[in-house]
Parts: C-alpha cells; structure tokens; sequence
C-alpha cells in the first residue's frame, strides 16, 4: 500500500478526531466573524488550500451573502504592497505554513489593521507566526507529496467557521456526523469507471458551487499524480469556448451536486455528450458503468468533501495502474516554498 492510499484510508478517523478536538475552535471564530460583521473577507493560500478557500467563498457567499475575494500573496512579497482597507477580514490556509509570500501577505494584513485568521496543519510555522489567530487543522503528518487528509481536514475546518458563523444548528450536527459519511465515501469503488481515462490525453473536471472547489482540486491530482492533463471549468463556463477542445481521446468528469446547481450540471453533461465527449458523472445512484457511485452527507453543502474523498481513493488507483508513484510525483516536493 503506498503512502499517500494509507492518509486517504485515514481520513475518516482524522476527521473525527479533528471534530472532536476542535470543532469549539473553530465555531467560536464564526460566531467572533458574525460579531465582527465584516464587508468582505480577503483568502490567501495555494495549490490545495486555494481549492479549500474556494469552497468556503461559495458557503459564505451563497449562504450568507458576504463577499469572499482570494488576494495573490505575491502583492506583498513582490510588489510590497500593504492592504488599503481595515474592515476586511484576513484568512490564509497553508498545510506545512512555510510559503514565505503567503507570511508577506498576511503580515501586511497584520499591519494594516486587519483581523488576521492562519488555519494551518504546521502550528510552529512562520505563517502562524504572522496571524493574530492561528487555528490547528489537526490532519496529523502528512508524508505523501499529494495532499489528500490536509485537503479535507482544510474544508472540515472552514465548513466549521462558516457554521458557526450562521449559527446553523442541522449544519453543526451533520459535521459531527461526517466520518461515518466519509467511511461510506471509501467505500464507493470507481475503478471500473476511471479505467476508461488511462488512455486519454485530456481531461476537463467540471462541477459549479462548492463542488466546483471540488473539481480544481481534482483537475491538480489528474496532473500531479497522474501526469494527466486536466483542467477544470464551471458547469456554466464550459460552454463558452472551452467544449471547443473536444477531440478524440478526451474525457470529462463531472462531479453531480444536490444543490440548486445541480440540474445546471446534468445539462451541461448532456452538451458534452453530445459533442462526443466521454463523459463520466458522479450520482448517488449508479445507472451504468459511466457513473460513479457517491456517498450523501448528511447535509447537501457537506457532500463536496464526501466526493473529493471518493475521488482520492480512485486517483491513488489509477496513478498505480499508469505505472507511476503517487508519493513522490516528478519534480515536485511536499513544502512548496515561493516569494
């Protein structure tokens, strides 16, 4: 068994510990966000984490209606720029902390007056050293070059903050139920279905709302375990310009979502069929070999982090059937540092 299948075999244990340690944690920053009122919060982090931040933007914007913009972190470290605003409040997610432009970012946050919030699995780090907040992921050592249990340790623990910030009871307790969902998750077998993309040279990964955080988190597995190419689109920007890339040998996965978005996803893989594109969808109920079987959370917005848990056992799967090692994918390391 490889290391990175080992983490993802281990998600669901993580996660309840996680939730069990620090969902208090995490419910208190909500509850101290919806205290502070602010106009906007400002995201910094990448690869993994950006894809984490991206789902928090659609559970805040769609749900409470505040607007959530990501901030290159380059603006500091590169153009010393400091942040003109003090309303705002500052969040920045890192796995190992290290990213010395991230720091720079959230340091000028720190600087400028702003409310400054580091969710971080490495405590002891230099960006938990810039933040007036620092808030553990609790994904335990992470070994695997490819994030897998940081990623959804990242998503549990910014679903959290938006729970409590909404002070959304049913929400709160579908969290505490979530490891037995993603026990479920693991257990879905999407082998037969992703045999079809190891001959394929291309790859869109499309879904829209919180799954779409989903989905670019899926397109970067494709490419940093696979070696395929992947990219990944909204279910309603996929029609302007990008279908055009259909060709032979290209493929599509298309993650389904019980939310109001949902019925803008199955049209949308309906166009990509009939522009000749193999299609593989995510449902809950399994029609044929081109679906793939999902587990349910227990509430609509938490089933992304059931998905993307289904998608990691099936990626490790087929990383080792091209022949490839997923611990330890070409020229990449696990601590990305950049300025």
């Amino acid at each position: 068994m490889t290391i990175m299948a080992q983490e993802i075999a281990s998600i669901p244990d993580v996660v309840a510990e996680q939730i069990r340690q620090t969902l208090p944690l995490y419910l208190e920053q909500g509850e101290q966000l919806a205290r502070l009122d602010p106009p906007c919060l400002i995201t910094c982090a990448r690869g993994s984490s950006d894809h984490a931040t991206l789902y928090f933007k659609y559970l805040v914007e769609s749900q409470l209606g505040v607007p959530v913009c990501s901030m290159g972190p380059s603006i500091a470290s590169i153009y010393d720029q400091g942040l003109a605003t003090k309303k705002a409040v500052f969040l920045a997610v890192s796995q190992s902390g290290g990213s010395k432009d991230i720091a720079a970012l959230c340091n000028k946050a720190t600087e400028s007056g702003l409310t400054t919030i580091a969710l971080v699995n490495e405590k002891q780090s230099l960006l938990g050293s810039t933040a007036k907040r620092v808030l553990p992921l609790q994904a335990g050592k992470e070994q695997a070059v490819a994030a897998t249990k940081s990623f959804v340790c990242s998503l549990v623990a910014l679903a959290s903050i938006y729970a409590g910030w909404r002070k959304d009871k049913a929400f709160i307790d579908a969290l505490t139920a979530l490891p037995d969902a993603l026990e479920r998750s693991l257990a879905c077998d999407w082998q037969s279905g992703l045999e079809a993309l190891t001959a394929v040279k291309g790859l869109f990964v499309i879904s829209r709302g919180p799954g779409y955080a989903i989905a670019q988190e899926a397109a970067l597995k494709f490419k940093e375990t696979c070696g395929l190419h992947a990219e990944a689109f909204s279910a309603a920007e996929v029609r302007h310009g990008p279908i055009a890339l259909a060709q032979s040998n290209f493929a599509a996965l298309c993650f389904a979502s019980r939310d109001k978005a949902g019925p803008g996803i199955e049209e949308t893989v309906g166009h990509l069929r009939d522009a000749g594109i193999q299609t593989l969808q995510t449902g809950f109920d399994q029609v044929d070999n081109a679906t793939l079987p999902v587990a349910s959370a227990s509430h609509i917005l938490l089933d992304p982090i059931c998905h993307i848990t289904s998608f990691y056992k099936a990626v490790e799967q087929l990383t080792v059937r091209l022949g490839t090692n997923p611990d330890a994918p070409a020229h990449l390391s696990k601590v990305t540092v950049t300025l």
